[in-house]
């Protein structure tokens, strides 16, 4: 640490233990919850479910790594001291397990990605296990903290596990003991984290003058609502708290997200290479307003003292800060998983108050030409998707007609809901947007709108 320049912030005394257990080492948790838990005096273990690059390079580094907040006026940085161990989930099954059992750990956090709690075998089947081991030695109350892009993401973590517990304990006194000692709170996260780079590892070395391969970087905003309801003791976090985070979801999942999805496609089919390069297309700001201010803020009710429009204007300044390069292809991933939250949830409240459906229509069909696979250059777009198969499957049996394409996108019923699928209006829309998009390209249609 004596190496490290007087003007980087660097840990002061580190906690020796962990009592916050993090399931995903991704670079948003440590950009977030990571540098949230570092202004306290708890520590993380983070476990890896699968790739172990991550955790080894921590583990190589005492649990150090570095921050870069990058604004418009340049980066600042920061070294972070709030993990103090890790596991690698798949070959450390049973430690990991063991670590949701412990007493010494009070919270467990996840940001494993929507598609993980769809995997009994995976997460919930991890949770599961432990809280049986948990229940079984009669351990203290435990707090399980979804921090994952998804509605109600607390209800959607307990229905995950509850099902796995019973078949978890040998007794089928698991259930009983959870429904006492364990809760499930809702939160909402918000960072926009890039993808570490070679140049995020490239900029670390330069600042800090060592390697740092577990570097990331993001934006300077941070936030972090976490609904009030800890089993037990909780590290000092500087969130807000409250007994309604729905209302935040909603307005973060459809104005924030939802916008940086339709940004996303329509960015990778123009063939650019970054949001703030989406954005800054001829006719996209405008869209991107248009959409916010005729669509999802109609479809929503803010938490009290927000309102919709003005917090989307800030979301595009966050999207248009030079210093953020969030490719679009790293948005545009798992877009079946994503989109009932981000769009079709959208969709649905619109047509229920009969409120015309016409520009959201176009990210739509934008996903449904993003997922054809070329973009209007020609250039090959890879669908990353759990359901890419029956996606592309479809799509090539619709042929090339705008309309049957919408049609089979809107049919595909483990994304789109049933009242969705059969909006007339949205179909015919969907189709007129498909039809531009083939004829004249991302560019051209966004700048006659």
């Amino acid at each position: 640490m004596k190496r490290l320049p007087g003007d980087v912030r660097v840990p002061g005394d580190r906690p020796q233990t962990a009592g916050v257990l993090h399931l995903g080492a991704g670079a948003f948790h440590r950009a977030h919850q990571a540098v949230y838990t570092d202004d306290t005096d708890w520590g993380i273990t983070v476990a890896a479910p699968n790739s172990r690059g991550v955790i080894d390079a921590l583990a190589e580094q005492d649990g150090l790594f570095s921050v870069a907040t990058l604004g418009p006026e340049g980066a600042s940085m920061r070294v972070i001291g709030s993990i103090v161990d890790t596991v690698h989930i798949a070959s450390e099954r049973d430690r990991a397990i063991d670590l949701v059992a412990a007493e010494t750990t009070h919270v467990v956090t996840l940001t494993v990605t929507e598609k993980a709690y769809r995997d009994a075998q995976g997460v919930p089947g991890l949770l599961a296990a432990g809280l049986a081991k948990r229940a079984a030695r009669g351990g203290p109350p435990l707090t399980v903290l979804c921090c994952d892009n998804l509605p109600d993401n607390g209800k959607t973590t307990r229905a995950a596990v509850e099902p796995l517990l019973d078949s978890a304990s040998k007794n089928g006194a698991t259930r009983a003991w959870v429904e006492a000692n364990v809760t499930f709170p809702s939160s909402m996260v918000d960072r926009i984290v890039p993808a570490s780079t070679q140049a995020t590892y490239e900029r670390a070395l330069s600042e800090l003058g060592v390697t740092d391969l577990a570097a990331v970087e993001a934006e300077p905003f941070t936030q972090w609502v976490i609904e009030d309801d800890f089993a037990g003791p909780r590290p000092a976090w500087d969130a807000t708290y409250t007994h309604d985070v729905a209302g935040w979801e909603r307005l973060k999942l459809r104005t924030l997200n939802g916008v940086h999805s339709t940004l996303a496609y329509l960015g990778a089919l123009a063939d650019v290479e970054t949001i703030t390069e989406s954005l800054a297309l001829p006719g996209a700001e405008a869209f991107a307003r248009w959409l916010i201010a005729e669509q999802i803020a109609p479809s929503l009710t803010p938490p009290d003292g927000q309102d919709t429009i003005a917090y989307g204007e800030n979301v595009l300044e966050r999207f248009a800060n030079p210093g953020i390069r969030h490719r679009c292809l790293q948005i545009a991933m798992d877009g079946s998983q994503k989109l009932p939250q981000r769009l079709f949830a959208t969709i649905a409240d619109l047509a229920e108050a009969h409120v015309d459906l016409d520009l959201i229509a176009l990210p739509l069909a934008a996903w449904t030409r993003f997922c054809a696979g070329k973009s209007d250059n020609g250039t090959e777009l890879p669908l990353d998707d759990p359901l890419k198969d029956a996606i592309r499957q479809s799509l090539a049996a619709a042929g090339a007609n705008p309309a049957a394409r919408i049609d089979a996108i809107l049919g595909l019923h483990q994304i789109v809901p049933e009242t969705v699928a059969d909006n007339h209006q949205l179909r015919r829309a969907a189709a007129k947007w498909l039809r531009e998009l083939d004829r004249h390209g991302v560019a051209t249609t966004l700048e006659h709108l």
